[in-house]
C-alpha cells in the first residue's frame, strides 16, 4: 500500500470517528433531554380545566418558557385558551404584567389584561427550568460517554506487526479475532505476523461511575421536586430519609403554588364563565413520604369528600 493511500485511509479514519462521536453526543443529549422533559411535563394535574385550554400545550410552555396564560378573548367571552405570553407593557411595582398577548405557535393572538385572563408562572424564580434541564442533560451525557470511554481503556488492544504485503492477512486474522471465531483460517505465512497486546493498566470504574450516574439522576428528581431513593444507605433511618427529601418537597411546593395561585385568580375573576373551580395538584404518582399532597389539597380548597373520591377513582 502507498504511503499516500495510507495516509488519506488514516484520515478518513480520524474523520468518521470524530462525526462518529459528535453525533454519538447529539443523540445521547436529545435522548437524555426528552427524558427529563417527560419527568417536568408530568408532575402536576390539572383540575376542572375548561375543554378548550390544552394542559399538555400549557405544561409545555411552562417548562419551556417560565410563563403561560389562561384567557379568553373579548368577543368569546367564557371561551378560555391556555398559550404562551408576549408582554405588550411596562411591568408593575411587583414585576407583574399588565397587558400581554396571548400567542399560539400558528400566529393567533389576542389582547389580554386582567380583565379576561391570568398570568401563570412555572416557579417563584420565574426563569424558564429548561435551561436546568439542558445542563443537567449534559451532565448525564458526560457521565455516559466517561463510561464508556473507561471501559475501552480497559481493554488490552492487539498490537499486530507485519510487513506491507502481509497488511490484508493481518486485517482477516484482526477481523476473526475480533469476532470471536472459535478458529482462525488464515494462508501460509502466518509465523511472520506478530501479535501482542498492550496492557494500558487502567481501573475499571464501573461501580464508582454507576453511582456517579445514580447521583445525577438524584439531582435531578430533587429539581423537579420528585421524591425519588434508587438506593437507600445500610445505615439511614427514616429522619435521615426524610431530611433528604425536604429540598424535593421544597422544589414540588414551588410549582404547585404558582399554579394554585393561577387557578384562584381564574375563579375568583372569572367563576361564572367556569363549570367548576379549577385547581392543580401534584400527580398522585409522585405524592412523596413527607408531605401528602392529596390531603394538602382537600385541606386547601375545601373539596367535598365526594368530588375527592371521583377524582382519586378517575386517577
Amino acid at each position: 500500500m502507498s504511503k499516500s493511500r495510507k495516509m488519506r485511509r488514516c484520515n478518513n479514519f480520524k474523520l468518521d470517528s470524530y462525526w462518529q462521536t459528535s453525533d454519538y453526543n447529539s443523540a445521547l443529549f436529545m435522548m437524555y433531554r426528552q427524558q427529563i422533559i417527560k419527568l417536568a411535563m408530568n408532575r402536576f394535574k390539572w383540575i376542572n380545566l375548561p375543554p378548550t385550554c390544552n394542559e399538555r400545550y400549557l405544561e409545555m410552555t411552562l417548562l419551556f418558557q417560565g410563563i403561560a396564560t389562561i384567557a379568553f378573548p373579548s368577543r368569546q367571552r367564557g371561551t378560555f385558551y391556555s398559550t404562551q405570553v408576549t408582554q405588550i407593557s411596562p411591568l408593575n411595582v411587583y414585576d407583574n404584567p399588565t397587558r400581554w398577548l396571548s400567542v399560539g405557535n400558528n400566529g393567533w393572538r389576542f389582547k389580554c389584561s386582567n380583565r379576561n385572563g391570568v398570568i401563570v408562572w412555572d416557579n417563584r424564580a420565574r426563569y424558564p427550568l429548561m435551561q436546568m434541564v439542558d445542563m443537567w442533560a449534559r451532565e448525564l451525557v458526560d457521565v455516559r460517554r466517561t463510561k464508556q470511554l473507561n471501559r475501552m481503556h480497559v481493554k488490552t488492544p492487539y498490537l499486530i506487526k507485519c510487513s506491507p504485503e502481509q497488511e490484508q492477512q493481518a486485517e482477516n486474522i484482526y477481523k476473526q479475532m475480533a469476532g470471536g471465531e472459535p478458529a482462525i483460517i488464515t494462508t501460509t505465512g502466518i509465523e511472520n505476523i506478530d501479535i501482542d497486546v498492550i496492557k494500558t493498566d487502567v481501573p475499571y470504574l464501573g461501580e464508582e461511575l454507576t453511582a456517579e450516574e445514580i447521583n445525577t439522576w438524584q439531582q435531578i428528581y430533587q429539581m423537579l421536586g420528585i421524591e425519588n431513593l434508587t438506593f437507600k444507605a445500610e445505615r439511614m433511618v427514616q429522619d435521615e430519609v426524610n431530611k433528604r427529601d425536604e429540598p424535593s418537597d421544597l422544589m414540588a411546593l414551588d410549582g404547585l403554588n404558582c399554579r394554585r395561585e393561577a387557578c384562584e385568580q381564574l375563579n375568583n375573576r372569572f367563576g361564572d364563565y367556569l363549570e367548576a373551580p379549577i385547581t392543580c395538584v401534584w400527580a398522585k404518582d409522585n405524592i412523596s413520604q413527607n408531605f401528602n399532597f392529596m390531603a394538602n389539597i382537600k385541606e386547601q380548597l375545601e373539596l367535598d369528600e365526594g368530588e375527592v373520591s371521583n377524582y382519586d377513582e378517575e386517577r
